[in-house]
């Protein structure tokens, strides 16, 4: 239909070219039928037509006075025919036939080539003659103990019966073009109101495209057709573009200002020791300052690579069973080398729980979550892991001041820290990464906080034991 026309078009092509295949074909499956249906009427008339005749031939022993009669003698006696008989019917032709093939009485439009055909009681045959075709049918006549045989013969040609066929089906053919126009009309104007919506859609990406406005949407309307669940598809498409863009920009806008602090300390330190001579601590001081920094800017590098690696998909990280229970004791004891001078680590972890997942990925949620509440806590941390119902828990709790109940949603977002804790030395990353790391699991990330209380990070797995 080529590549360059537009789908209400070709729409509208198909649906004519359908419409006319259709008629087509019930045209001729009607022609079909109907030329059956005509050629067994006919039939039908030949047989009734000759039986009828036959059955008003009599043979009388003389000459009656009936005017409405033939009488025909025959064989010291007399044929009686009634006259308003073996007349034309239905373009049957009949005739009374002696058994040489003498035509008594009656019309016979084929003689000489129904002569050639000899007689057959009640069967219908056909023959050609002229480009024609013609069907026969005899019947035998017997009166009194053998001593009369006759024939009655009916002749019918076909074309006569199917004249009328062809008429019909002519007029049908001059009308095949007006069909035509009808249904490319009708496929236009039912295309045109069909691609409406998706035309509306059209117009609203190009508005979207051209003023970069994702906060547009196409009306969706009451329908619940197939455009109007495009519509709702292409507006929730719209929604999650306008947060990835929103949260890429806010990320980009984070990232900037968290790594222009510590850049920003590095170019002053570097600039204050280059200003004029200093002593030997003061340079030591200085170098000291940058490395932190340097280190604090490190972290902070290595964490955005992390958590954009998980943003561009699972596939990256392949899943296994693995023993949950292990792998939070080996968290649990590496933090408590770590800050064995700064808290209490106090451990539940029941044994032998496995779970389908990434050992790296999961390794990373159970230490940022022991970072985070040894970070922010008052010196006590406990670990547990158990099964719940149908699930594992796996959860971490302190004993800080806890998390304000309208700050617990923000914190799993990235560069988040609260108010009470800007201070510290996280990247800010370490919470929505662990968020992103469970909802890659499949598993339900949970928080319950009371101010000045502590806070307690819950993650349920589902249980990959058996």
């Amino acid at each position: 239909m080529g590549k360059n026309r537009s789908i209400r078009w070709k729409l509208s092509v198909l649906a004519s070219l359908s419409l006319v295949a259709v008629a087509g074909i019930t045209l001729l499956a009607v022609r079909l039928a109907a030329e059956s249906a005509l050629r067994g009427t006919v039939r039908g008339y030949l047989i009734s037509t000759v039986e009828q005749n036959a059955a008003q031939i009599e043979c009388v022993p003389q000459r009656g006075a009936v005017d409405e009669a033939l009488y025909l003698p025959w064989d010291g006696a007399y044929l009686t025919i009634d006259l308003d008989y073996m007349d034309v019917v239905n373009d049957v032709y009949t005739a009374l036939y002696t058994a040489d093939g003498l035509m008594l009485y009656g019309e016979n439009p084929l003689p000489r080539e129904t002569g050639q055909v000899p007689f057959a009681e009640g069967r219908v045959r056909q023959i050609e003659a002229g480009g024609f075709r013609y069907e026969l049918y005899d019947r035998h006549l017997q009166f009194g103990a053998g001593e009369t045989e006759l024939w009655i013969r009916g002749v019918v040609p076909e074309t006569e019966g199917l004249r009328q066929l062809q008429q019909i089906t002519r007029s049908l053919l001059m009308l095949l073009p007006l069909l035509i126009a009808l249904a490319i009309l009708a496929g236009w104007l039912l295309a045109g109101q069909m691609l409406a919506p998706l035309r509306r859609i059209e117009e609203t990406a190009e508005q979207i495209s051209r003023g970069d406005d994702l906060r547009r949407r196409i009306p969706e309307g009451e329908s619940r057709d197939e455009i109007g669940r495009l519509a709702r598809v292409f507006n929730g498409m719209i929604d999650r573009l306008e947060r990835s863009f929103e949260a890429e920009r806010r990320f980009n806008s984070d990232a900037s200002h968290e790594l222009r602090t510590p850049t920003s300390v590095i170019l002053a330190q570097t600039e204050y020791s280059l200003e004029k001579e200093r002593s030997p601590e003061e340079y030591v001081d200085a170098l000291r300052v940058v490395r932190k920094q340097g280190r604090r800017m490190s972290a902070l590098i290595d964490d955005m690579l992390a958590y954009t690696r998980m943003d561009q998909g699972p596939e990256r990280y392949p899943f296994v069973r693995l023993d949950l229970s292990r792998l939070a004791a080996e968290a649990a004891e590496e933090t408590r080398l770590l800050h064995a001078e700064d808290i209490t680590l106090e451990t539940e972890i029941e044994e032998g729980l496995f779970v389908e997942g990434n050992a790296m990925l999961l390794n990373r949620l159970t230490h940022n979550l022991l970072s985070n509440a040894c970070r922010y806590g008052n010196g006590l941390v406990r670990v547990r892991l158990g099964r719940e119902g149908k699930r594992i828990c796996l959860s971490v709790e302190d004993n800080g001041p806890g998390i304000p109940p309208e700050e617990r949603e923000k914190i799993f977002d990235r560069f988040y820290r609260s108010d009470a804790s800007r201070s510290g030395e996280g990247t800010g990353l370490g919470l929505a990464m662990v968020k992103k790391i469970a909802q890659m699991h499949g598993a339900e990330l949970r928080l319950e906080s009371t101010p000045d209380a502590g806070s307690c990070f819950s993650v349920f797995f589902k249980d990959g034991t058996f």
